[in-house]
């Protein structure tokens, strides 16, 4: 019997989202997951004075996940001190972090987790937040505005007051030379460039760069910033658990990590067709777990989502670890939902970040997380906020309605504004009547008819209006 003790990230999403530029964000996601990953939380625990000589270890079977440090205790341990330990070492890297420890004595890592989930001991349970400031006077710090500033950084040509989570945060911060150095912030795109066999020379150096590679019907100035995320993996770990096979979850967390790798990698080799020598279309921020987090050029960002999520749910469905915890006739439990919201290049990222995590909550709720489904929203058309009838697209209604989609891109722009016109969400009837109408008198019947059906005409032909902007 072991004591197994897990020690993690609370309230991930928000700690990321506190600094309001795409550097602080990356920065955080890369140093967190630089401080979990399982090679250097081996080498951590053997040199450390306490705990190597203590017979702690890294848990191997609980595998590889961002924000998360497994270990095993032999059973008399006092697993508090171990858990102090860890937080002293995650705060030493990220400061602000929020962070909670659970262990539990067991002859197996799953049934230590499932005693701790299901009914969880208070006495075994630890938390540690971030430093509280007590001393209010002191300047904030200039990037976050949480915490009090500790001393001056160069940061974006300006040298504002950091405080230590975003002193740590922004080291090794700028892009450009970590991906010649290969600094930590970057890994994510460092890995993808290897799997594309590019080099540091073919990627945009900012957004305004980035959206400039937009095609001739573009304004090369709109990006589209997509999030996503895993449907059913939760479940599918919890059956996992639930299976007593002790190495299982290692298997798994490694199966859905390298499948959100090589979608990513399949997506964006997608929008690269056809574009030998150009800079990468893509630039990913946060790739963790089954988390990804991206910058595209708008007028390929349909392309890259429906690769993307195609590529995510037969990875996961072929997977021979994964097969055996998919429950009969649920196959898509292993897909992903998205959010993609398209805004000029100058739209503050931090909004656009909250805006796409919002839209891909919305999808999976659309569909209760059964079917790869995506939500979307057009800043410069539409606001902030997405119009009361859009519901969400699964997957394969996209892939079904391409050729419509793509026909109805072919009406010129005032023939899509008079269609605009005549959708009526409120009086659906008269809606359908007047574009059934605009369809007989101009002809456009192959056009309209594929959007005229299961009684949502209005909704559908709006929505379609809206992908065919930047549809290709």
């Amino acid at each position: 019997m072991m004591t197994y003790l897990d020690v993690g990230v609370r309230r991930i999403q928000p700690y990321l989202g506190r600094t309001p530029d795409l550097k602080g964000r990356r920065g955080a996601s890369a140093w967190l997951s630089d401080a979990t990953d399982r090679d250097k939380l081996v080498e951590w625990v053997r040199r450390h004075p306490v705990l190597g000589p203590a017979g702690v270890r890294v848990n191997e079977q609980a595998g590889q996940a961002d924000g998360v440090v497994p270990l095993c205790l032999p059973p008399q341990s006092d697993a508090r001190i171990v858990a102090q330990e860890v937080f002293d070492y995650l705060h030493d890297r990220l400061p602000a972090l929020d962070l909670a420890a659970s262990w539990a004595a067991a002859d197996s890592y799953v049934e230590a987790h499932r005693s701790w989930k299901n009914t969880p001991d208070p006495a075994a349970v630890a938390r540690s937040g971030p430093p509280v400031a007590d001393f209010p006077p002191l300047e904030s710090c200039g990037q976050c505005r949480v915490d009090p500033g500790l001393r001056r950084s160069e940061i974006h040509e300006k040298e504002p007051w950091l405080c230590a989570d975003c002193l740590q945060r922004y080291h090794e911060r700028y892009r450009s030379p970590g991906l010649r150095d290969g600094a930590v912030p970057v890994g994510a795109e460092l890995d993808l460039l290897t799997r594309l066999g590019l080099g540091h020379s073919q990627v945009s150096a900012d957004f305004a760069e980035l959206a400039a590679l937009g095609d001739e019907h573009s304004n090369g100035n709109h990006l589209a910033t997509v999030f996503v995320d895993g449907n059913g993996i939760g479940a599918l770990f919890d059956r996992v658990i639930a299976s007593g096979d002790p190495d299982a979850k290692a298997r798994m967390s490694r199966a859905v990590s390298e499948a959100t790798r090589e979608a990513l990698y399949e997506a964006t080799a997608a929008v690269c067709e056809g574009q030998v020598g150009a800079k990468v279309p893509v630039i990913p921020h946060v790739v963790g777990g089954d988390d990804v987090l991206v910058s595209v050029v708008a007028d390929r960002a349909w392309r890259f989502v429906a690769s993307y999520l195609r590529a995510f749910s037969r990875l996961l469905a072929a997977d021979s670890t994964v097969r055996p915890f998919v429950t009969s006739g649920d196959d898509e439990e292993t897909g992903a939902s998205a959010g993609v919201v398209f805004a000029h290049s100058a739209f503050p990222f931090r909004r656009a970040v909250e805006l796409a995590d919002e839209a891909k909550d919305a999808a999976k709720r659309a569909y209760e997380g059964r079917l790869p489904a995506l939500l979307w929203l057009d800043v410069t058309r539409e606001g902030e906020q997405p119009p009361m009838h859009r519901q969400g697209w699964t997957l394969r209604d996209l892939e079904r309605h391409d050729e419509a989609i793509r026909a109805l891109r072919g009406v010129p722009p005032a023939g899509r504004s008079v269609l605009e016109r005549l959708v009526d969400i409120d009086d659906p009837a008269l809606s359908s009547a007047r574009i059934h109408e605009y369809a007989r008198r101009l002809d456009r019947g192959a056009v309209i008819e594929p959007f005229l059906e299961d009684g949502v005409a209005a909704g559908r032909i709006a929505d379609a209006l809206a992908l065919a902007r930047w549809w290709r």
